[in-house]
């Protein structure tokens, strides 16, 4: 593993793991763990990720990686698959919803992937800060519900969900 590459782990690691509402509290927080970067390429990294900031329940900001979209190369490609394996908590069905928790500020970019899936079956999503509500189609087969899911949401949480799409087993 490269510098680069080290230091965005280390950057994913801290934004999962602690409220950061500034660049200047991260800089810290990765000196402190002894990666000196100026404020520059910092923001470069943070781009790169696919961050943003969202409200949090206290009334400040925090930064959140994108669980959502295409990279600009493969280091953040694969820092965003780890944060999606972090970011999403667990799926249920209920009647015609499919119910998804996630961390707090994450639910967006989840709600994006989903409406970017093409099938008749998933009409549509509502996201809140760490809910996506996910609205099926009266007609819609659970199972290929779990097959398309299964794309995007972590294997470790379709796993723990499958009575939900497959009562009978």
């Amino acid at each position: 593993m490269n510098k680069r590459q080290a230091r965005l782990a280390l950057i994913v690691k801290i934004l999962l793991n602690n409220s950061i509402g500034s660049q200047e509290e991260l800089m810290e927080i990765l000196e402190r763990n002894g990666c000196i970067v100026t404020q520059a390429t910092l923001s470069r990294d943070l781009k790169s990720l696919r961050t943003s900031k969202v409200s949090t329940d206290l009334g400040g900001y925090r930064y959140v990686i994108a669980a959502n979209g295409t990279a600009a190369d493969e280091v953040a490609t694969h820092a965003m698959n780890t944060v999606r394996q972090a970011a999403i908590l667990s799926v249920t069905v209920s009647g015609s919803l499919v119910i998804i928790k996630t961390r707090n500020g994450y639910a967006g970019g989840v709600a994006y992937d989903i409406d970017e899936i093409q099938s008749p079956y998933l009409l549509g999503t509502i996201a809140g800060a760490d809910t996506v509500f996910v609205a099926l189609s009266s007609d819609a087969p659970l199972d290929e519900v779990h097959r398309l899911l299964s794309d995007i949401l972590p294997a470790s949480v379709m796993d723990d969900g499958r009575h939900f799409f497959f009562p009978q087993n």
